[in-house]
């Protein structure tokens, strides 16, 4: 018999009665039921068998013989009552498997006992309301006791000011920090002093009272605000107050002095050897980094303040001058010529020089750069011509008021092509004769801008004076007319050998005597400096500003001692600005004896009084002795200090003092000037003796002569007594075998026992080969002078024996030059 499996349908009920078995009859229900039949109807209360439940398993099997089993029944003959029913027996139903699946199984969870767990929740509870207690005593009490005052353990700066009230921290505050703005800061660019800053006057000062109330907070604190109270300290940075428009100008005025851009390197020229300038390398401050580090060390208010301060590289090193070195020399080896038409002007070397220059590119080469307007300043009527020239606009003075002369268009040199030109030539070589390019040139100041430039007033003049009749005359007069008319722009600066250039032959100069330190000596343009001196002169009365002059290390003759100035193109100039509003108009006019420069503009200043004063510190001049070709004699002149100022007057007060300038002027030594014949020849002595007709050259008609006592090679060196007097240099000799001067005449070769008169050696008799006794009062040489007219003394002549006119008196004897006579 095999299982029919799980039933699909509801099983019946478990306790209802089975049918008894029928032999016959329950197969036929059987096969009635599965066939296809009418289905037979059950009795009451009985319940048909499932669909898929065999009737087999109701059958009672009998055990097998022989088991010791009761044995079963011998079945009864059918009956035709139905038969009894069945004891009531359960329902087997085959026990429902599921294949591969496997349950643990389940330990039973015992239930956890009341009492404990309540007991449990209640210690837990009673422990974090306990903590929690303790946390708020602990933020509690301290809060409450720190309510209203400054936490512990704050600092401003080096002021404790923890546990005071807001109203004693400000107080305490104020007394350390309000003395940091009288205190000067000095500002240091990496160790270099570039300014000092007031505080107080750049509007930077401690706001003590923002630094308390927004910063301390004396109010109720926070739980974290306690525990740094308790654990630890707290600093806090003053709050600083900045004047928004004093501060920021201050700072930027400061910056812009102490700011160094990178130096870019060049080559420029001394005379016309060409030098290096080296590039360098600068520092930039940065305006934001400089405040904040002047915020920082005004409240530290100790030692200098160190700006930050950002290195910059120029664009070419060293090494790429020193290769175009070459070339500079090669630019100044001869002139170069211009030519227009019939006119031909020549730029001379020195002229080359001073308007070239070798500078780096945005490629980062070396080119020249050539200076072409000023190059032919003053020279371009020789191109073009007066009547086709272009004509700025200008004054006049006409009846002490100035008169507008128009502008007009003219022709002038192209100086853009010219530079170029010029360029190419110090660069590629080739000729150096140049036609210059011609153009219709409009100018640059029209009528109308002349006439919105102010110029109504005479503001400053000077006038100097020079002796007439010397060629210096011809000079100052031709400089004169190169800045005569004009016009200084606003904010321009003035450059007097820009205006003049090379003073050579080509602009009308010639040779004259010029002061060149302290001697006296010829050059083309000398004189110039007389009118770079009027002209300082003019502008420090005008009250302009300096910008680079140069004075002489001697007085010079018709200058005011403090007020003078020196040219020497092109390196020592006289510049100076306008520095007003106003143009300026600069009038000079030179006679045979006087040079006078005014200024014309609108007053800025109502007076300015220039205040020098007496001469003091008064030395005395030595002598020099020149022997060179070129050599010019002159007279001496002692040094002496000077002090010059200004003060300036607007509305009848004082408004501005520059602070006196000392001016030292050394002696000028008086020059003696010697031929080489002269030089080999028995050098002066001081002999003013009279007319002797020995071999001694006495004083002439005119009186002394030019060297005294210095000494040479000659055999005796030294002053005589004569009728003349002594010598301004006694005893000072050379090679001579006696020095010493007698109060008379010895004989011979021999010197008189005298008194000498020597600087360096004076005793009693010389050490001559023969020492003579005193001689006596008209006692001669070999040779006595007597009456009559001896020749002519020329200066500087050697003649062995001049004699002199008049009476012989005490000669000096013996080999023995004196003094020429005149």
């Amino acid at each position: 018999m095999r299982d029919a499996g799980a039933s699909i349908d509801p099983p019946p009920e478990p306790f209802a009665p089975v049918p008894a078995k029928s032999s016959g009859a329950r197969p036929a229900e059987h096969g009635a039921a599965a066939g296809s039949g009418p289905r037979k109807r059950l009795p009451p209360g009985v319940t048909p068998i499932p669909p898929g439940v065999s009737p087999e398993i109701f059958v009672t099997t009998p055990p097998p013989p022989g088991s010791g089993a009761p044995s079963a029944p011998v079945p009864t003959p059918p009956s035709t009552l139905p038969p009894p029913p069945p004891p009531a027996e359960p329902w087997r139903v085959a026990p429902r498997s599921r294949r591969g699946v496997e349950f643990e199984p389940v330990e039973p969870v015992e239930p956890a006992e009341p009492e404990r767990s309540r007991r449990g929740l209640r210690r837990t509870l009673t422990a974090f309301g306990t903590i929690c207690l303790l946390f708020v005593l602990a933020y509690a009490v301290p809060a409450a006791i720190m309510w209203g005052k400054v936490l512990p353990g704050t600092r401003v700066g080096d002021v404790d000011i923890g546990g005071l009230t807001e109203t004693v921290a400000i107080e305490r505050l104020h007394q350390r920090f309000d003395r940091l703005d009288q205190q000067a800061m000095t500002l240091n660019v990496r160790g270099r002093r570039v300014a000092v800053l007031d505080p107080g006057d750049a509007g930077l000062t401690v706001d003590v009272e923002r630094t308390v109330t927004e910063d301390a907070k004396a109010g109720f604190p926070s739980p974290p605000a306690v525990w740094r109270a308790l654990t630890g300290e707290r600093r806090l940075t003053p709050r600083i107050s900045l004047n928004p428009v004093k501060f920021p100008q201050r700072l930027r005025s400061i910056l812009k002095e102490a700011n160094d851009p990178a130096h870019e390197g060049s080559i420029v020229y001394r005379g016309t050897t060409p030098e290096v300038v080296p590039p360098r390398t600068g520092l930039v401050l940065d305006e934001q980094a400089a405040s904040q580090a002047v915020q920082r060390a005004f409240v530290r208010g100790a030692g200098p303040v160190d700006l930050p301060a950002t290195p910059v590289l120029p664009k070419v090193e060293r090494p790429a001058f020193d290769a175009a070195l070459a070339r500079a020399r090669a630019a100044v080896a001869a002139p170069i010529v211009l030519r227009s038409g019939a006119g031909r002007v020549r730029l001379s070397p020195p002229v080359i020089a001073a308007n070239l220059t070798f500078v780096p590119d945005e490629r980062g080469a070396v080119r020249p750069r050539f200076d072409a307007a000023t190059a032919v300043a003053g020279l371009e009527t020789t191109l073009v011509g007066v009547a086709e020239a272009v004509r700025e606009a200008g004054f006049q003075i006409v009846g002490g008021v100035p008169t507008l002369v128009p502008a007009r268009v003219g022709k002038g040199v192209d100086t853009g092509r010219l530079a170029a030109e010029v360029s190419r030539i110090v660069e590629h070589g080739g000729s150096r004769t140049i036609r210059v390019t011609l153009a219709i040139t409009r100018p640059e100041l029209s009528d109308a801008e002349a006439l919105k430039l102010g110029v109504k007033e005479q503001i400053g003049t000077a006038t100097t004076g020079y002796p007439c009749c010397s060629a210096r005359v011809t000079n100052i007069e031709r400089a004169a007319r190169l800045v005569d008319g004009l016009i200084v722009r606003p904010g321009r600066r003035f450059s007097l050998n820009e205006v003049i250039g090379e003073p050579d032959a080509a602009r009308g100069f010639v040779r004259a005597q010029a002061v060149q330190d302290d001697r006296v000596t010829v050059a083309v343009g000398g004189g110039v400096a007389q009118l770079a001196g009027t002209m300082y002169e003019a502008v420090y009365r005008a009250g302009f500003r300096d910008v680079d002059h140069t004075r002489h290390q001697v007085n010079a003759p018709g200058l005011v001692p403090g007020l003078d100035a020196v040219v020497s193109y092109p390196d020592v100039d006289l510049r100076w600005r306008n520095d007003t509003g106003h143009g300026v108009l600069i009038k000079a006019a030179a006679t045979g004896t006087g040079l006078t420069v005014t200024l014309w503009s609108t007053k800025i200043y109502d007076q300015v009084d220039v205040l020098t004063s007496a001469r003091t510190a008064i030395t005395q001049p030595g002598e020099r002795v020149d022997r060179g070709s070129d050599c010019v004699a002159a007279a001496g002149a002692p040094g002496f200090t000077v002090t010059v100022g200004r003060v300036f007057y607007r509305g009848g007060k004082v408004v501005q003092r520059d602070p006196a300038q000392t001016v030292v002027y050394a002696p000028r030594p008086r020059t003696v000037c010697l031929s080489e014949d002269q030089a080999g020849r028995t050098d002066a002595a001081n002999g003013d003796g009279g007319a002797g007709k020995g071999k001694t050259n006495g004083n002439g008609n005119s009186g002394n002569g030019k060297t005294n006592g210095t000494g040479g090679s000659g055999r005796t060196n030294g002053g005589g007594n004569g009728n003349g007097g002594n010598g301004k240099t006694n005893g000072t000799g050379g090679s001579g075998k006696t020095n010493g001067g007698g109060t008379g005449g010895g004989d011979g070769k021999s010197n008189g026992n005298g008194a000498g008169h020597g600087k360096t050696t004076d005793r009693d008799g010389g050490d001559g080969r023969t020492d003579g006794g005193r001689g006596g009062d008209g006692a001669g040489g070999r040779k006595t002078g007597g009456d009559g007219t001896g020749r002519a003394n020329r200066d500087g002549a050697a003649d062995r024996t001049d004699a002199g006119t008049g009476a012989g008196g005490d000669g000096d004897a013996g080999r023995t030059n004196g003094d020429p006579g005149a």
